[in-house]
């Protein structure tokens, strides 16, 4: 478990990554350059990423996460696909080309 300093520290680098790519691309909206953060700090996922799961990680609604994934989509950083079954679920896939500037 993380120390209060440590947790302070990496809330402090979060904050610093989401100001530079806001900066970057002012067209994105806080909640999509969140997930956009997460996406990339993320292990690689062969076939995606979990929209439920990204809500769960970022104690967020799995419905805002949806349209912020449908919002990166439309602007080209990711596409999503249905996760399957009965879930509204969606498999999100970065597009590495996209990361171009560093976050930090």
């Amino acid at each position: 478990m993380l120390d209060l300093s440590d947790q302070m520290a990496n809330q402090q680098k979060l904050q610093r990554s989401l100001a530079a790519l806001q900066n970057a691309h002012p067209e994105l909206d806080t909640l999509a350059a969140l997930v956009l953060l997460a996406l990339r700090e993320s292990p690689p996922a062969e076939k995606g990423f979990s929209s439920a799961l990204l809500a769960r990680h970022l104690n967020i609604e799995h419905a805002l996460i949806r349209r912020a994934c449908a919002e990166l989509e439309d602007a080209g950083w990711v596409s999503t696909q249905p996760a399957g079954g009965a879930s509204p679920a969606l498999r999100v896939i970065r597009y590495e080309q996209r990361y171009f500037i560093v976050f930090h």
